[in-house]
């Protein structure tokens, strides 16, 4: 087998989504760490800049969702998509409703609260600088998180809203069951567990019952590893 390797931002749940798809199908696999502020090696590999991307011998697949798809071509043991046709376009159909409701909200609303700590930007985006290096260079990333995120209190009351909302969604979808759909673990629940996860940044987001029951849900597929790094 060719080695897989794994070019990523630890922390973006997007990266976060393909680990656990890798380490579900138990795929060795290497990673390649790369500070948010520096995108030439997903540049160099795939013609773009977003993480992550997957190298699988001569090929580069970008796209978190492209991803998990050529994982499942390429090891169909243990299956992440249903076989039968219906059930498996439901299942599609649920990952892309947990990525477009999810992903762009829950990362404002972590931003929002990683911003209202000083210096825990700085260390998130640059944790191999000297500290004074590493303090002006947390001024320059916050100005572009603000504007390429659009994180601002007006957008986080929001959000705030919507999380509830989508959250009250997913809790009345799964109705007390341990995946989306019957079976076992498919990559919606991947998706959802992955993209909602930040949610857990909110101490009072969380406390709100549907929010509550959706992050433990989380946990059970995420582990607590993932959602502790979000509350601490």
């Amino acid at each position: 087998m060719s080695e897989i390797r794994l070019i990523q931002i630890p922390f973006s749940h997007n990266c976060i989504k393909v680990r656990l798809a890798l380490e579900r199908k138990g795929i060795p696999y290497a990673v390649e760490n790369i500070p948010p502020a520096d995108r030439r090696s997903p540049r160099r590999a795939s013609g773009q800049g977003l993480v992550p991307v997957l190298l699988d011998g001569g090929r580069a697949v970008s796209d978190s969702t492209a991803i998990l798809l050529h994982l499942e071509q390429r090891f169909p043991e243990p299956a992440l998509l249903p076989r039968d046709p219906a059930l498996r376009a439901e299942c599609l159909v649920l990952e892309d409703w947990a990525d477009e409701r999810f992903m762009a909200m829950s990362r404002r609303i972590a931003y929002f609260h990683v911003l209202s700590r000083p210096g825990l930007l700085g260390r998130m985006f640059f944790p191999d600088l000297p500290a004074w290096r590493r303090a002006l260079q947390e001024r320059l990333a916050r100005r572009v998180v603000v504007r390429r995120f659009r994180i601002s209190a007006s957008r986080h009351a929001l959000d705030l809203v919507a999380a509830k909302g989508a959250a009250r969604l997913a809790v009345d979808r799964l109705a007390g069951r341990a995946h989306l759909l019957g079976g076992g673990l498919t990559l919606a629940d991947l998706a959802l567990a992955t993209m909602s996860a930040p949610l857990a940044a909110d101490a009072g987001l969380a406390a709100d019952p549907a929010v509550a029951a959706l992050l433990a849900w989380d946990r059970s597929i995420v582990g607590a590893a993932i959602m502790d790094a979000y509350t601490g």
